[in-house]
């Protein structure tokens, strides 16, 4: 039993699975009083890849700003904003984390003539989550660039 406003809703599909369900990935908790099924393979890229659909009222929501759209064809009128607090709990999130990747690749994969912003800090967080090791090099090496190319002579 979950709960009192904690919603659990998670479909995934086996890799090399006949099944035509898409897999759906959806936070444990409403946010905005709505209940948001962010779905991979969803090839509209508005607001953002990825995004969610509000489950009963079909609001869309961008996952990197949190700005919500209302449904349909309009597609620029905001209707409302994630708290700080709840974007930041999404962005915290590793399911999400892990759902975004994989929907972002295949993004890239089925479309990749089209550009879209995916934010730095998540790429960087992604990579940490994976155990990818990063080092800050302060060593410049020879050139410097500045606007443009400054030869550093030896």
């Amino acid at each position: 039993m979950n709960r009192k406003g904690k919603v659990t809703f998670k479909k995934f599909l086996k890799v090399g699975s006949r099944q035509s369900r898409p897999q759906l990935y959806s936070p444990r908790e409403k946010m905005q009083n709505c209940i948001w099924i962010f779905k991979l393979g969803d090839s509209d890229d508005h607001p953002s890849i990825p995004h969610a659909h509000a489950q009963e009222v079909g609001y869309r929501l961008d996952a990197w700003s949190g700005d919500i759209y209302s449904a349909g064809n309009e597609r620029t009128r905001k209707v409302g904003k994630l708290t700080p607090k709840e974007l930041r709990k999404l962005h915290r999130d590793q399911g999400f984390l892990r759902f975004a990747k994989k929907q972002i690749d295949w993004y890239r994969t089925e479309y990749p003539h089209i550009e879209f912003f995916v934010p730095e800090w998540f790429e960087i967080m992604y990579m940490k989550m994976c155990g990818v090791k990063m080092n800050r090099s302060d060593d410049i090496g020879g050139y410097v660039f500045l606007g443009k190319a400054i030869i550093k002579k030896q």
